[in-house]
């Protein structure tokens, strides 16, 4: 039996959906008319314009995807990757990382061809304003496309080792040997739901980091007991 069999029961009704139904309802009832949109200005549109509404088509369906994986899939514990210094990794599911990267570089594209229509062409942009938001909003988030490509950009990951615990998400990358460790507790409960995020209880007067559930696939229950699991084997 692996770890985090001992947690199932429990975490089958607490570490489900992260939203209620009316509200993933709501999130995808939003993102598939942007589908239908996309598609349908896609189908009407030429040239340049045209290609973009095909992008934004693409981009919408990618967060279709990533949304369901982040939000409405059932978290179940499973066993992580071991490796052979005896660390635990927990890594965000492919189905979640892939298709917002994805998604957020068909962006860069649809920004590319709205600024070169509105070089060439404004008239042709029905609403110049948000063309202009959209594309000074993609400007300024190039800085991250270098800390992509430079490596400081991180996929979600949890690694508890027999000496620390590191957590990784976006711009965050923290290790704390397990001697600056109090332990783990959930966050974020809401009514009739369960927890939305990990706190890392460290010591001192620091901010606690928080792994966010929608980064991953296991419930919390299993994330919490790992940690306090190495900690006590830690303290023996």
């Amino acid at each position: 039996m692996g770890f985090g069999d001992s947690v199932v029961n429990e975490a089958e009704g607490a570490g489900g959906r992260l939203i209620p139904r009316w509200g993933s309802a709501l999130i995808f009832a939003s993102i598939g008319l942007m589908v239908l949109i996309c598609l349908g200005l896609a189908l009407t549109g030429q040239g340049p314009l045209g290609w973009s509404f095909w992008a934004g088509f693409v981009t919408f369906l990618l967060l279709f995807v990533a949304a369901w994986s982040a939000l409405v899939r059932r978290r179940k514990p499973h066993n992580p990757r071991v490796t052979s210094e005896g660390i635990r990794i927990f890594r965000a599911p492919a189905a979640t990382v892939w298709p917002l990267l994805g998604a957020w570089l068909a962006v860069y594209f649809v920004a590319g061809l709205w600024a070169y229509v509105a070089i060439t062409d404004v008239e042709a942009l029905e609403a110049p304003r948000r063309t202009w938001l959209l594309i000074g909003a993609a400007v300024a988030s190039l800085p991250d496309v270098a800390r992509l490509l430079t490596g400081r950009l991180h996929r979600w990951q949890v690694e508890i080792g027999p000496d620390s615990i590191t957590y990784r998400g976006y711009h965050t990358n923290v290790t704390y040997p397990w001697s600056k460790v109090h332990g783990a507790r959930a966050r974020g409960h809401g009514r009739g739901r369960g927890p939305t995020g990990v706190e890392i209880d460290v010591k001192g007067a620091g901010k606690d980091p928080i792994v966010p559930l929608s980064a991953f696939n296991v419930p919390a229950e299993q994330l919490i007991e790992e940690i306090q699991r190495a900690k006590a084997l830690y303290r023996s």
